[in-house]
């Protein structure tokens, strides 16, 4: 999961909440609290917007004045009109910003570092002069025109903190099983077989067939020359041909497969690859055991578990949220 604090837009929330975007809408930073504990948790002022309604929602509303300020503050200022129609954003703001975010309100127990949310909004400004803009003044003047301030992109940093805070409340309980772990090693055992391999890489197979031959005349004592003359392997010119205490998974398929089948010590190939053809032998080879390899494994699974989670949150979101546009896309 990301750190908190990261600016997030509507636009991007799908590869969301992880990543620096920038946009948003609010006026202003200012703060308030109808209890206490939202007083406690800064957080930012929600602000009042009135007009015809463009959609409405399980448990609210989106007018047309908020929709068309979050559209040019999220989508029209950093220019990604060409990736986000009007449609599209409606449905992804009212889903996260609407919707997901009174849950995160009604939820979260993380006060909004209002700072960060400012440094966030700083970085993203700048990066918008030089990427999307030739000159400051020519992000203010559009700005102006759009009727966005800096003050909205804080504001949307800060909720972006809720929502980060919301999701990483859900996901907090996201484990992997030992019989999961036990089940992915079982099925990428080659991943975890650690090999010492000689290797001399090869541009045909009547090279390669010509090479074992003359490594076999002296059972291969002349392996690390041969591979040094002759081997089309980058990494000859540091390991001389031999990877050490290598985990076969890390090689190209047939070649580590050859890696778990050659025997010990005896030369072997040649072996096809999208390479080329291999002159091998395999030196040492030893299956580590799934306890010694249980963490990592769980480790590794953990962000697709996240993940999948988190995808199974936003669905459940989507259904009950009921969104229904009340205008045509055309009028938006």
């Amino acid at each position: 999961m990301p750190s908190k604090g990261k600016l997030i837009t509507a636009a991007s929330i799908l590869a969301a909440v992880m990543m620096v975007a920038g946009c948003g809408t609010g006026q202003g930073t200012t703060h308030t609290a109808k209890n206490k504990a939202a007083a406690t948790l800064n957080l930012p002022v929600s602000q009042h917007y009135s007009g015809p309604v463009v959609a409405t929602y399980n448990g609210g509303k989106l007018t047309k004045e908020e929709f068309t300020q979050q559209y040019n503050l999220q989508v029209v200022l950093p220019k990604m009109t060409a990736q986000e129609s009007k449609t599209q954003f409606l449905q992804s703001y009212v889903l996260f910003y609407k919707y997901m975010y009174g849950k995160a309100v009604a939820s979260d127990k993380t006060p909004v570092n209002v700072a960060q949310a400012k440094q966030l909004t700083d970085q993203y400004l700048k990066q918008l002069v030089g990427q999307q803009y030739k000159t400051q003044a020519d992000l203010d003047k559009e700005m102006k025109t759009l009727g966005v301030t800096k003050a909205d992109y804080i504001t949307l940093a800060e909720k972006g903190q809720v929502l980060q805070d919301y999701l990483q409340q859900l996901l907090k309980n996201v484990k992997v099983s030992d019989a999961d772990a036990k089940s992915y090693y079982n099925a990428h055992k080659l991943d975890y077989l650690q090999v010492t391999v000689s290797e001399i890489l090869l541009k045909t197979k009547a090279q390669a067939n010509t090479i074992i031959a003359e490594l076999k005349k002296d059972d291969g004592k002349n392996f690390a020359a041969l591979a040094n003359k002759y081997s089309q392997d980058p990494g000859v010119k540091t390991n001389h041909g031999t990877y050490a205490n290598s985990m076969a998974g890390q090689f190209v398929p047939h070649f580590a497969e050859a890696c778990a089948t050659l025997p010990i010590g005896k030369i072997g190939g040649p072996v096809k690859t999208r390479y080329g053809y291999f002159a091998m032998r395999v030196d040492a080879r030893k299956q580590l055991p799934f306890s010694q390899v249980e963490s990592s494994i769980k480790q590794q699974l953990l962000q697709p578990a996240q993940n999948a989670k988190e995808q199974s949150i936003i669905a459940a979101a989507k259904k009950a949220l009921d969104m229904k546009m009340t205008v045509k896309a055309a009028d938006l």
